[in-house]
């Protein structure tokens, strides 16, 4: 027998519980179960399907965040009670409580009093998550390496399920995986305390002197920017992928917040290739300060639908200058600084028509595109890849292609 301390509450056809539990009490002999682990919802073979979709990395993930994260916490699991003789007891507030000074009322202490009780579990009922599949599978995998986490209390959510009505629990189970909108994008940047890259993209777009600036960055969610936009210069997923660029770490260095003096470090080489890249082009903070009739080379940057305008002002060919700044080292600064200022980032231009613009912006041709570029500075010597992908990429769009048009810089 468990008695767990809840509030009660209801809402549309359910009266639930809101409750704490250790963990040692929901994972110790399976007491809670997924829902692909019960045969009350659905049947076998749909179970097998709903247990395909748990993912091992997803469960990982969350058993390394909680042995490992000081500051671990999680949103409420929401769960079924089936079967069983689940109890539950009021508790009378007979006390003369007083807020501010002031007395609750009577009535207001007897529908106080109707929240508060006790759920008591005997064992023997069957319990299902309706919402937290992954959460609950990963708190199985820590306990199971670290038994010394089984004091740690979590929040949950109780509901009663009804045999006799499996439809209205499926359709509670449906509204909370279907239509839960987990973070992601910029949303996902702007929350996430432990991603080195999403932490100091923040950083850069508080504290750059040019990238905290009113227009330096959209309201995009996404990695583009709207074509309504026509004054913002980057946007939050465009900071975050090149920070990730500039960092070179493996995909799983940022589940785990690094030390602060770490993060510092990574700080200063994003800080270090933006500061680069506007000394390059001054031009383009004239542009972010609200200048609309800023040249480079005698040919304005814009971001049009016409031309395309200019690759600089592209979220996409901003990565694709921080790829480039990769392959120099920093001796060879200088030299960089001087060739990319060459290049010619007009959309429109032999360099980049129908590999990146062709009246709208193109999306493939990730490894041409990268190569092209390194091509063109120096950095890439294989002029019979670049000149048959450039043939087959004008070949496609009927057009002639001449290699003698594609300048390397020396």
């Amino acid at each position: 027998m468990i008695h767990l301390a809840c509030l009660r509450g209801n809402i549309g056809f359910w009266t639930y519980y809101s409750t704490i539990m250790k963990i040692k009490d929901v994972v110790s002999d399976n007491r809670i179960i997924t829902v692909s682990e019960s045969n009350e919802l659905y049947t076998q073979n749909i179970n097998r399907i709903l247990q395909r979709e748990i993912s091992p990395i997803r469960i990982n993930k969350i058993s390394n965040y909680i042995l490992t994260t000081e500051e671990r916490f999680f949103s409420s699991l929401v769960v079924a009670i089936h079967q069983g003789t689940p109890k539950w007891t009021d508790i009378d507030l007979y006390e003369q409580f007083e807020i501010e000074g002031n007395a609750i009322a009577e009535d207001e202490l007897i529908s106080l009093g109707s929240k508060y009780g006790i759920l008591s579990l005997s064992g023997n009922e069957q319990i299902f998550a309706l919402d937290g599949q992954h959460r609950l599978k990963g708190i199985r995998k820590a306990y199971g390496q670290n038994p010394e986490i089984g004091d740690l209390e979590i929040s949950l959510t109780f509901v009663i399920h009804n045999h006799e009505n499996v439809e209205r629990t499926r359709r509670l189970f449906t509204v909370l995986n279907k239509y839960a909108e987990k973070p992601r994008g910029a949303e996902l940047i702007i929350l996430d305390e432990d991603d080195a890259a999403a932490i100091n993209t923040r950083r850069l777009a508080t504290e750059h002197p040019i990238l905290s600036r009113q227009n330096a960055i959209s309201n995009s969610k996404t990695g583009a920017i709207s074509n309504s936009d026509v004054q913002s210069f980057t946007t939050l997923v465009t900071l975050n992928s090149i920070n990730k660029v500039l960092y070179n770490k493996p995909s799983s260095y940022y589940t785990q917040r690094p030390p602060a003096e770490e993060i510092n470090i990574l700080y200063q080489k994003s800080v270090t290739f933006w500061n680069t890249f506007f000394e390059i082009y001054p031009e383009v903070t004239s542009f972010i300060d609200g200048n609309n009739e800023v040249e480079i080379s005698g040919e304005r940057i814009s971001r049009n639908d016409r031309t395309g305008g200019s690759l600089l002002l592209r979220p996409v060919g901003q990565e694709l200058v921080a790829k480039a700044y990769m392959k120099f080292a920093q001796n060879e600064m200088d030299d960089f600084a001087n060739r990319l200022r060459q290049v010619n980032f007009n959309l429109s231009s032999f360099n980049w028509k129908y590999i990146f613009w062709n009246e709208k912006m193109l999306g493939k041709e990730q490894k041409l595109k990268t190569i092209l570029l390194l091509f063109i500075l120096g950095k890439n010597n294989d002029s019979n890849y670049i000149h048959r992908e450039m043939r087959r990429v004008y070949g496609l769009n009927n057009q002639a292609y001449n290699e003698d048009l594609i300048q390397r810089i020396n």
